[in-house]
């Protein structure tokens, strides 16, 4: 397996388990999260910002189809594009729509344990366990 698709997986990875069970441990923490990020325009553009710059390094770097893994990264970059330039082009309109999402706990249980599971399954990939 490429260089590149194991390094990314492993950030990628790492970082999915680590949000996903911080959302598992504190339900409540994406729905502050947007209402701070609805007040406040600096706040909304540097996180839309950092999220197309990751995305349009994962695409620069590593656009690859050729295995699983590979794809899930490549998929994760092109997703990591789109929501940073929503967030730039629509701002408070694209907060305002997610928001209601992560209102109910048992909303962030799903999407926590959602990313959890798909950190450890990169995880596992990068690590050779598939």
């Amino acid at each position: 397996m490429p260089e590149m698709t194991v390094i990314l997986a492993q950030v990628l990875g790492g970082y999915m388990l680590v949000m996903g069970a911080a959302m598992l441990i504190d339900r409540t923490l994406i729905a502050r999260l947007l209402a701070r990020l609805t007040e406040d325009i600096g706040l909304t553009v540097t996180m839309g910002l950092i999220a197309l710059m990751i995305g349009l390094v994962i695409a620069a770097t590593h656009t690859r189809w050729d295995n699983p893994l590979a794809i899930i990264v490549t998929l994760i970059g092109w997703a990591a594009i789109a929501e940073g330039a929503l967030i730039l082009w629509l701002q408070n309109r694209f907060m305002g729509f997610f928001a209601p999402w992560f209102t109910s706990p048992m909303v962030s249980l799903i999407w926590g344990g959602i990313a959890a599971i798909l950190g450890l399954i990169l995880l596992a990939g990068s690590f050779g366990y598939w």
